[in-house]
């Protein structure tokens, strides 16, 4: 079973993946998942991002 800090550090790598592939569907796949990943928490991605912080 995975810590949810783990599930925010999916959701940084995940935006950070979708920066490297501006553009393309691959961008779209990483966001939306780091958004569901995200929402499982209660939090927008950039909520996520801020609380690694």
């Amino acid at each position: 079973m995975r810590h949810p800090q783990d599930d925010l550090l999916i959701v940084y790598a995940l935006v950070s993946l979708a920066q490297e592939y501006r553009g393309t569907l691959k961008e779209e796949w990483a966001l939306e998942l780091a958004a569901e990943i995200a929402d499982r928490h209660g939090l927008t991605v950039s909520d996520a991002i801020r609380q690694l912080e």
